[in-house]
């Protein structure tokens, strides 16, 4: 240790100051179960310690939580169920090891198992995302439950295994689309999960899919990536210890007492338009110029309004949700209600749910980023849950807009 350099009681002592900061900044929203000294510290990780960053960003976190209500019993979560992803692309949370260096939760991804173009026609992006969201606030609980037993910060090594993994030509826009941007929301609301993200059984045109993703991963992230080379079994029990691995990864675990079945997705699943969604032609058509955006504006009337809102986009687009009590405000002054989700592509229709809290105008802000040329159309219709009509946009008439049909009366 240099002689300057502070000892590790100072920096435990720092650490602790800065946690108390940010935790009187967050006081209001805060849920006492999410309220724990780790949880803080891991934001403050991310953010460098950077005191404002990390109270602005976890404030954005705690407000989609209670959103969604997952800090209440699972059972009581509003996030979306895809029966397709859990059942064909099922994350296995194998249990704690104790390695030097603090607790390590193992998880396997048998990622190169799943029927990769049949899951893309069988789930609509936000159930997609949902499910991957279950299954890391699984993740948290456990994480969470590890540290009040040990009394240090826990993490987990990701085994991401890709044996039978097959080179189609949909696999690079599937890598790029909807696995990046569930991965990059993912770390949005994860931080500091993952000590080693380990892949295995890597095919030989890893270079190809890594080269795709590899821009849209910070530095600090791939600096924890391990591509284990054919001797990968010892590689592996260099990290893991073999009591909480499964046999086929070289461990002591049955398979089948910790490893899910994945098989392929059977055609009668895939997506099928459900009898009380909107027709794709009742949808209004909203064209997006190359790294432009459009604004859609909803007036709402009473508190507590539910709100469904249906879209369906070919092209990458982000859409994100403002709210103000005023019509004339300036973007600059809108409150943020839901933060940028970016959405790829997919053949299904999407559903999107939102509370609206207090009586106002809600803007829907669609941004065309990811394209430099070409232009993205998005659909998109809102429906009052209570009601079952439609609140049309204020601005439906803006000559971007093609007003998709009526509902014809019975």
């Amino acid at each position: 240790m240099a002689p300057n350099a502070p000892s590790p009681m100072d920096i435990e002592n720092m650490n602790d100051a800065a946690i108390e900061q940010v935790r009187m900044q967050v006081s209001d929203i805060i849920d006492p179960r999410y309220d724990t000294k780790w949880n803080m510290l891991r934001w403050l990780q991310s953010n460098d310690f950077n005191i404002p960053k990390t109270v602005h960003l976890l404030k954005k976190h705690l407000k989609w939580r209670k959103d969604r209500k997952l800090d209440e019993p699972e059972s009581q979560s509003l996030l979306q169920f895809s029966d397709a992803r859990r059942k064909h692309a099922p994350v296995d949370i194998i249990g704690p090891q104790r390695k030097e260096g603090g607790d390590r939760l193992v998880v396997v991804d048998r990622a190169g198992r799943i029927d990769v173009a049949g899951l893309m026609k069988a789930v609509q992006p936000t159930e997609y995302l949902h499910e991957m969201f279950r299954t890391f606030e699984e993740i948290q609980r456990r994480l969470m439950k590890m540290e009040a037993e040990t009394g240090v910060q826990c993490f987990m090594h990701y085994i991401f295994d890709l044996e039978g993994l097959h080179f189609d030509p949909t696999l690079l826009g599937v890598v790029n689309g909807p696995f990046r941007v569930s991965w990059q929301l993912v770390g949005q609301h994860y931080r500091e999960f993952i000590d080693k993200f380990i892949v295995i059984n890597s095919p030989s045109y890893i270079n190809v899919l890594w080269s795709a993703l590899s821009p849209f991963i910070p530095e600090q992230s791939k600096q924890r990536i391990v591509f284990a080379g054919s001797s990968w079994k010892e590689e592996l029990l260099e990290i893991v210890d073999q009591d909480c691995l499964p046999e086929r990864y070289g461990g002591k675990i049955p398979d089948n007492e910790c490893l899910k079945i994945v098989e392929p997705i059977p055609k009668s699943t895939y997506w099928k338009l459900p009898a009380h969604y909107p027709s794709m032609e009742q949808l209004h058509k909203v064209s997006v110029s190359a790294s432009k955006h459009r604004m859609l504006v909803y007036k709402v009337d009473k508190p507590d309004t539910e709100l469904l809102m249906y879209s369906h986009n070919e092209n990458d687009i982000t859409i994100t949700l403002y709210y103000s009590k005023e019509r004339e405000a300036s973007e600059n002054d809108l409150e943020l209600a839901v933060a940028p989700i970016p959405k790829c592509g997919l053949p299904a229709m999407d559903l999107f749910d939102y509370n609206c809290e207090f009586p106002g105008y809600y803007y829907v802000k669609l941004a065309n980023e990811a394209s430099w040329l070409l232009p993205s159309t998005y659909r998109m219709i809102v429906i009052e849950k209570e009601t079952g009509k439609e609140l049309e946009p204020i601005n439906l008439n803006e000559k971007w807009i093609k007003k998709g049909q009526k509902t014809k009366k019975k």
